[in-house]
């Protein structure tokens, strides 16, 4: 309970997107007191991408202190091939709490979660269709199931066709709801307020994580937050925590989640046992 509230207060605490950014092509400027008009955008981006961003349902046992508690989570992810390859966050997969501890701190009792049976629902479907982990990259945080039997005709997004991002962009993110808001996908604007290259090359964003997207329908790069590294410098001062420069989101560049993505393409999937 502990670490649900304290991942709570750090999503709290991330700042909301930003509008005064670049416009898309046919687009006016506007101020910031101004609404920009993304409804253009917004429909060429679900018409090009909306069948490829799905939902999938997992399992996560997490054992703390020799205890193991099982919990049933979802989370969003994206079809990167014909052949039903997927694209999730690495903490979907597994999450180890010792990295969330600050330097001095007792890693001994932080629990540790793993997740098994994938189920990936299509969108416009009600069947939930198995999926196995292909890998992880924890460097990129990033990681890869595979549909056991994929339909024909899959729709997703090819990696290849990005572009490069870079600070003062500003990109589009797609989502697709729950249940309770049937299952349909939603959108995001968000900005590159940065870059830093420690301990990796990474941009800073304010956004959603998920896929981020160019006006024109382009992958730029994938965008999550690093709860161990937020948390980490959030603890390193005994203070009220009120430097709000690093609560920002990361995203990757696409050029290395498509070279990561084509290296999953080549490995089998982890089969689950029955």
């Amino acid at each position: 309970m502990k670490i649900a509230i304290l991942l709570a207060s750090v999503l709290l605490a991330l700042p909301t997107a930003g509008f005064a950014a670049d416009a898309a092509p046919g687009i006016a400027p506007v101020g910031r007191d101004d609404a920009q008009d993304y409804r253009a955008i917004y429909r060429s981006l679900t018409a090009q991408h909306a069948a490829s961003v799905v939902t999938v349902k997992f399992v996560m046992s997490v054992t703390s202190s020799g205890k193991e508690d099982r919990i049933e989570d979802r989370t969003q992810a994206l079809l990167v091939s014909a052949n039903g390859l997927l694209l999730v966050p690495d903490r979907s997969v597994s999450v180890d709490f010792r990295t969330f501890m600050g330097a001095g701190q007792s890693p001994g009792s932080a629990p540790v979660a793993k997740s098994s049976e994938f189920r990936v629902r299509l969108a416009g479907s009600e069947d939930w269709l198995p999926a196995d982990l292909v890998t992880r990259d924890t460097q990129l945080g990033l990681a890869w199931l595979r549909l056991r039997t994929p339909p024909a005709g899959l729709t997703f997004v090819d990696l290849d066709k990005g572009i490069r991002a870079e600070p003062g962009m500003t990109f589009f993110s797609l989502l697709r709801t729950s249940d309770e808001w049937g299952g349909v996908p939603v959108f995001r604007p968000g900005f590159i307020m940065g870059e830093t290259r420690i301990p990796k090359t990474l941009l800073l964003v304010d956004g959603v994580p998920g896929m981020a997207f160019s006006a024109e329908g382009q992958p730029m790069g994938y965008v999550d937050v690093d709860f161990g590294r937020m948390m980490r410098s959030r603890g390193a001062s005994n203070g009220l925590g009120l430097d709000m420069a690093d609560v920002a989101l990361q995203m990757t560049p696409i050029a290395k989640v498509a070279a990561a993505t084509h290296q999953a393409e080549k490995l089998p999937s982890m089969m689950q046992p029955k």
